[in-house]
């Protein structure tokens, strides 16, 4: 019998299938389903698949066991193998001591047959295959461990992007060879599959129309409209649009009037069909011409890849050190253009790198990797032009690893000269290889923006500056990184923002006064203002002239110009910061937001649509999307959204942060209370710790009023008795705004008002509150700066004493936009230094109620149950802790 049962395991193993597409199974030849039962070998199954290289038993152990001791995920994995045996003795796994991955015999898959048929270009077969694609791939594996859950959320999104950029490639090709069918079958099953792409509806409404059914092809694009308005809140985009309308045109065919048909001889009677599609084909090839083309740029565009390191894996950032040289050298070129490193990044994979450079207009893909041994360096650097695919050139260099900067030197002049034709030789600012090594591997750390690397980091910069105290990178880079380690809430690490400040700003100075050329010093001199308002202005203009290619430096700067109103400048900015690097989430996020705050909601989601289309990014696509959310005031979708981010990247303190601001504006602060850590002034508020708080306040000194507006922190210090805080503070702020280090703008704010009046300094009041309305009336009337603008007027007449013009305006914004009525943490509005004194009045109570309706409808969305009167209007002394 064991012998039998033996023999039965194997047979099974002779003709497999393991479908992906959907739920994982395993399929024999004659039907039979031999799927394993236990989700845990399915998933080892899948992984294993689609891994192209074997995969350490440590990590599997972690992506399936990882809530398990060490022992117990290694017998959990050895278990799980032994239910796979049959496969293993089939030669489809091989498993050794160190690692699991795919035998010599290939175990076939429906996604690789889908591809096969995407290769061979088989549309009518390939439309049968996605008849039999469900949704979504890789089911039933969701919720074994919060690791697996990370890798099949990344995974879906590569195995669905592959599935659809391949198939729209195989129906165009068959919409332009007069396969009409198959062209509007793929298209159908691609809808199916991703409602919201809207290439899948541009080609559907192209198929519908060659095939002579315009009702189809407006069925298709109300579909996509109501879907694109109901989940994203945005209309098609104006390609859509223009394509439904040319199609219509190009299928509509006049028919001559001068023979009638019964008297056409009978070829006559074929050939005008004939002709009509001949002409609604060419119609939409030019169409789909027009869809995929982009101009061609008449300076060469260049994408720098992380070169791979093939020597010491321990020491990879010394091969992305490499390439980020190379990319920083050329970036001062005028002669060529290059892409931004987030972007460049994104291109790594082989199967899709140049299809997405095409559609961002690079013209050239340089990579290639580094090896390095004891004292020598190999760096092989290729050349690919992106038209066709073809090497330009591969070159080899080697040297001793103290010539690692002619090395490169050497090869951005090759790259520069094969493209640009005109190129001088650019000297590095050469130091020791010790003190470099240093660098760059601090370099790598910083981008992690976490604060342990962040340490160690700082620990690496220091000890390149002490053996070379000339090397002035290395001083603008440690500048930069301990505004990083600030406690300011956009930073990531726990030094006091004003004591961060004075430790940063001697090492700005310093990197400076050794290169007075060097663009990231001037960045960092600006960047000690995190918040970049207007006096970082002249250090981030000179930054971008000496560095026109990084992509932050645009960003920085379009950040202080916004501060000084140079709204337009600031947009134009913020768009050259995408164009140079079009992958990056964050420069989306602050265009978007720009766009939004005058008015340009509409350019805004045009260009979240182009970003979310382009990118492969799922943490940036999810941060863009809490953004857009933020300006929608959806508060239900920024906590869901929230929550999705902080499952995902649960050490980052900027998605705990973002949590943490979710809940409280929900009104859910016991719950926010819980999850702050590394945030003195957020802990001090969601746990009503009022001698806290202004204990905190007043520490940071007047970098308090770069932070001013977080928390609600200045009206929660006026209602615990704590207004003399305010006052010292802007009493401190009076010397840097006369010596033109702070903006009279920054403490203009309606709490300073009411906080000068409680302690007697009236005067100091009117001529704060005369530049308070000031600074208001500089806004535009559009956009979310728009309903600022509107808004204070409401606040302006409460502080003026005139409550007629403050309850009606209140009024109506309870009623519009209830929302910006709410602060965060949210709280009733008789608690509001600068309304409260309304209470009395008797219309007071329903404005503060239909406030109360509008946070309840947000929280039952979420899934939170509704805030009582009693709750939302109880003492503000324990509010925030109660709910």
């Amino acid at each position: 019998m064991a012998d039998q049962g033996a023999k039965a395991d194997l047979l099974w193993t002779s003709d497999l299938m393991l479908g992906l597409l959907g739920p994982v199974r395993l399929v024999s030849s004659a039907g039979d389903d031999v799927t394993p039962k236990a989700r845990k070998t399915r998933a080892l199954l899948a992984l294993v698949a689609l891994s192209r290289t074997p995969l350490s038993r440590g990590r599997l152990s972690d992506l399936l066991w990882g809530d398990r001791g060490d022992d117990q995920a290694r017998a959990s994995l050895r278990q799980a193998l032994y239910e796979l045996r049959s496969l293993s003795a089939a030669g489809y796994v091989v498993a050794d001591r160190e690692a699991v991955g795919a035998g010599g015999k290939k175990l076939p898959t429906d996604i690789g047959l889908v591809q096969r048929l995407i290769e061979e270009n088989k549309g009518d077969e390939l439309a049968d295959a996605l008849d039999d694609v469900e949704s979504p791939p890789l089911g039933g594996l969701d919720d074994v461990t919060p690791e697996l859950d990370e890798w099949l959320r990344d995974e879906r999104g590569r195995i669905c992007a592959t599935l659809v950029n391949g198939a729209l490639g195989v129906a165009e090709r068959s919409l332009q060879h007069g396969d009409i069918t198959s062209a509007r079958r793929i298209a159908d099953q691609l809808e199916r599959l991703d409602p919201l792409d809207e290439r899948v509806a541009q080609l559907g409404i192209l198929a519908d129309i060659a095939g002579g059914d315009r009702a189809a092809a407006m069925r298709r694009h109300g579909r996509l409209s109501g879907r694109l308005g109901h989940e994203l809140g945005i209309r098609p985009a104006a390609e859509t649009e223009a394509l439904l309308d040319k199609a219509k045109a190009a299928s509509t065919v006049r028919r001559p009037s001068v023979v009638r048909s019964e008297d056409r001889p009978a070829r006559a009677r074929w050939l005008l069909p004939a002709l009509i599609i001949v002409a609604v084909l060419a119609a939409a090839a030019g169409l789909l011409t027009f869809m995929r083309s982009a101009p061609v740029a008449a300076t060469p565009t260049i994408a720098v890849l992380p070169f791979d390191d093939l020597g010491q894996k321990n020491e990879d950032y010394f091969a992305s050190g490499v390439s980020d040289e190379i990319l920083n050298l050329l970036a001062h070129q005028q002669q060529i253009k290059v892409l931004g490193r987030v972007s460049a990044a994104q291109l790594v994979n082989p199967a899709q790198s140049l299809e997405t450079a095409r559609k961002l207009g690079v013209t050239y893909l340089l990579d290639g990797s580094v090896r390095t041994a004891t004292h020598r360096v190999l760096v092989i650097a290729r050349l690919t032009r992106v038209s066709d695919g073809a090497q330009v050139w591969s070159e080899r260099y080697e040297g001793k690893s103290g010539d690692i900067f002619a090395v490169q030197g050497d090869i951005a002049s090759a790259v520069a000269a094969r493209v640009a034709q005109s190129f001088a030789g650019i000297q590095l600012q050469e130091t020791s290889p010790e003190v470099y090594d240093r660098y760059l591997a601090a370099r790598q750390l910083i981008r992690e923006r976490r604060e342990p690397t962040l340490k160690e980091a700082d620990r690496l910069l220091r000890e390149a500056i002490a053996r070379d105290p000339r090397y002035a990178p290395a001083y603008a880079e440690l500048a930069q990184l301990i505004m990083l380690e600030s406690d300011d809430p956009t930073s990531y690490g726990s030094i006091p923002i004003a004591r961060a400040r004075v430790m940063a700003e001697p090492f700005a100075r310093k990197a400076i006064a050794l290169d007075p050329n060097l663009g990231d010093a001037y960045a960092a001199l600006g960047f000690l203002s995190l918040n970049l308002d207007a006096t970082a202005e002249p250090y981030l203009r000179k930054a971008v002239q000496l560095s026109p290619q990084r992509p932050e430096f645009h960003r920085w700067h379009a950040q202080t110009l916004a501060a000084l109103g140079r709204y337009d400048d600031a947009i134009a900015e913020f768009k050259r910061a995408v164009e140079i690097d079009p992958l990056w989430g964050l420069n989306y996020d602050h265009l978007i937001g720009a766009l939004y705050s005058v008015g340009r909601a509409a350019e805004a989601r045009q260009y979240a649509r182009r970003f979310f289309e382009l990118s492969t990014d799922q943490r940036a696509k999810l941060l863009l999307l809490q953004s857009l959310q933020k300006a929608d005031q959806n508060l239900a979708g920024q906590l869901k959204t929230a929550i999705a981010l902080q499952h995902a990247y649960p050490d980052e303190r900027q998605m705990r942060l973002n949590l943490v601001s979710a809940l409280s504006a929900l009104g859910d602060n016991r719950a926010a209370a819980k999850l702050v850590t590394n945030d003195h002034l957020g802990a001090a508020v969601l746990t009503s710790n009022w001698p806290a708080l202004a204990q905190a306040v007043e520490a940071s000194g007047p970098a308090y009023w770069d932070q001013y507006d977080y928390w609600n922190q200045a009206a929660l210090l006026i209602d615990s008795g704590h207004a003399d805080t305010l006052v010292k503070l802007y009493d401190e702020a009076e010397p840097l705004i006369a010596s033109g280090r702070l903006t009279p703008d920054k403490v203009a704010q309606p709490e300073a008002i009411v906080a000068l009046r409680k302690v007697g300094r009236r005067a100091d009041a009117e001529r704060l509150l005369g530049q308070l309305r000031r600074k208001e009336d500089r806004l535009p009337n559009v956009g979310l700066f728009g309903e600022e603008k509107q808004f204070s007027a409401a606040t302006v007449a409460a502080l003026t004493g005139d409550s007629r013009t403050a309850l009606r305006l209140l009024d109506q914004w309870s009623r519009r936009k209830p929302f910006r009525m709410t602060p965060i943490p949210a709280m009733a509005l008789r608690y509001d230094p600068v309304f409260g004194w309304l209470g009395s009045d008797p219309r007071f109570p329903a404005i503060e109620d239909r406030l109360r309706v509008a946070i309840n409808g947000e929280r039952v969305k979420a899934g939170l149950p509704p805030l009582s009167r009693e709750a939302w209007i109880g003492d503000p002394q324990t509010l925030l802790t109660k709910n």
